[in-house]
């Protein structure tokens, strides 16, 4: 359990910072379109990892 903990953490890091770089990046590409298109990128993210948990919890946890 300790190994999948580690991994978890280390994954969030992972792709939070890809989020808050795509962020940043998009929002100087598309900055005459819509000011608010960087964060999507962030809350897009934020789904991702909450649906992962969603599938691990649901089908590969153990049932204590």
């Amino acid at each position: 359990m300790k190994g999948m903990w580690t991994f978890f953490q280390t994954a969030l890091i992972f792709f939070c910072t890809v989020a808050v770089v795509l962020a940043e990046e998009a929002a100087k590409a598309e900055s005459k379109e819509d000011p608010y298109t960087g964060i999507y990128y962030i809350w897009y993210a934020l789904i991702g990892i909450i649906a992962a948990w969603g599938v691990y919890d649901a089908f590969f946890r153990p049932v204590e």
